[in-house]
This record gives structure tokens, sequence and C-alpha cells, in this order.
């Protein structure tokens, strides 16, 4: 048990199964040290975050929880051990970068390529780590599950902090690039949702004891990538919309020329 409790949540390591999942925690140092570095930058005060230090520090907190529930809590080894439970994993991680990036500062500088890059990035990872063959891997090898990991991450947090930043003149793009990633997830839940045969065999054994056949678990994490994780993708596109439209309003009003008194006699030109 000591042991099972400091390895990453692989195959092997200690399954979260029906009589104890709950306690089926993974403290291994190789996420908990990254996670406490990142705690300890993300918790510094900002400047010009775009927000009340107050709120950013809120946003922060918010996506560090949600980072430390996908790769401390039971829900690490769950991931392991049901399909759906990975897909649950995934996107709960994508969600706390999203937060992260909200409170985070903007990038003085950026290139124009930049967000499409990192879209590109982050969508490509998350096609990459559902291939059959790489799924096997990060279920397999410590290193390769500790680097899909990290690569997720910090794909997902470039590509959020780009969007949400996003100077006026991007916007139009930004919004577009989720939208964009908001289709191709959807369709890859789809291909999960609608393959006629289980794709990733070495869960099989992990559904089963669920009481799941495995294309069943296969199904659900196709679901949860394409409705919940669309919905994600889609209220975070409308929320910057909403957001950015009202910026440009209140920025309209502050450049309108004062309107004259009703009854005010008009100054003579000179």
């Amino acid at each position: 048990m000591p042991i099972d409790l400091i390895r990453l949540c692989t195959l092997g390591a200690m399954p979260a199964l029906p009589q104890d999942w709950w306690a089926a925690w993974s403290l291994a140092p190789a996420m908990v040290l990254p996670l406490l570095a990142l705690a300890f930058h993300a918790l510094r005060p900002t400047a010009k975050s775009g927000l009340p230090e107050g709120s950013a520090r809120r946003w922060r907190l918010a996506g560090l929880a949600l980072l430390a529930l996908a790769l401390l809590s039971p829900l690490c080894r769950l991931a392991a051990t049901l399909a759906g439970a990975h897909m649950v994993q995934l996107m709960v991680m994508v969600a706390g970068c999203a937060l992260l990036a909200l409170g985070w500062t903007p990038l003085r500088r950026e290139s124009r390529t930049a967000l499409p890059l990192a879209a590109a990035l982050h969508g490509g990872l998350l096609w990459l780590w559902h291939l059959p063959a790489v799924y096997a891997a990060t279920l397999t090898s410590a290193l390769v599950h500790w680097a899909a990991t990290a690569a997720l991450v910090a794909a997902s947090f470039a590509f959020f902090r780009h969007a949400v930043h996003a100077p006026a003149e991007r916007r139009g793009a930004a919004l577009l690039a989720v939208l964009a990633t908001l289709a191709h997830t959807g369709l890859l839940g789809a291909l999960l949702t609608f393959a006629g045969q289980p794709l990733y065999a070495l869960q099989a054994p992990g559904a089963r004891a669920w009481g799941l056949d495995p294309l069943t678990d296969q199904q659900i994490a196709g679901l949860v990538m394409w409705v919940p994780g669309g919905l994600g993708y889609m209220a975070l596109a409308l929320g910057l919309a909403l957001h950015w439209a009202s910026q440009g309003q209140r920025g309209r009003r502050r450049g309108a020329p004062t309107a004259r008194v009703s009854g005010e006699p008009a100054a003579r030109a000179g």
C-alpha cells in the first residue's frame, strides 16, 4: 500500500475497484512536486491580469484545485482503471488549465502564430493520446504517462492563456480557435462513442470489475468528451464573447463626447 501511494496512475499500481476506490489516492512525487511548484508561482500577486487581484487569485485557486483533483485524488487511479473515468480526468485537467489561465497575467508580447499553434498543440495532444498504441503506453510506462500529462497541461494552459487574454484585434481568431476545438473534440468523442469495438483492451478487466462491458465503458468516455467537454468549450466561447462585447460597450461610452445640456446655448465660434 505505501509503495502504491507514491506510484503514478498506471496499470500495476493500486487499481480503483468498487470496494475501495475511495482509498486509491495518488501521491506520486512526480506529480505532487510540480503541482506544489505551480501553486507557489500561481499564488504570487500578478500584475495586470485583467481582473482585480482577489478575483484573479480565486480563478487560480480553482484551477489548482481541479488539477489536484485530477492528478492526486482517487479519480487518477480510476482513470487507469476505466476509460470513462480517464476522460473525466482529462476534462477536469483541461478545465483546471482554463481557470488558471483566466487568473494569469497576459503575455506582454506574442506573435500572430502563437494562438493557432497553441490551439493545434492542445487539440493534437488530445487526439494523439487516444490513439490505441499511445493510450496503452500511457498506462504501462510511468515515463510516457508523466510526459503525456505534463505536455497536455502545458499545451492546454498555453492555449487558454492566448485565447482568454487575446488583444482586441485577435479576439475573433480566439473565438474561432475555441469553437474549432469544440468541433474537433466533439468529433473525437463521437468516434469513440460509435466505434464498433473496444479500442483500449488494457482497461477491459477494470471495466468488468465495475460491471461494465468494455465497449460500454468506451462509449461513456466518448460521451464525456462529446457532451460535457463540448459544453465547457461552448461556455468559454460564450463567456469570452459576452465579456469582450461588454468591454467594447464601456469603451465606447467612455469615448463618446459629452452631450450638451438641453437649453444651454451653443458656444459661438470664435
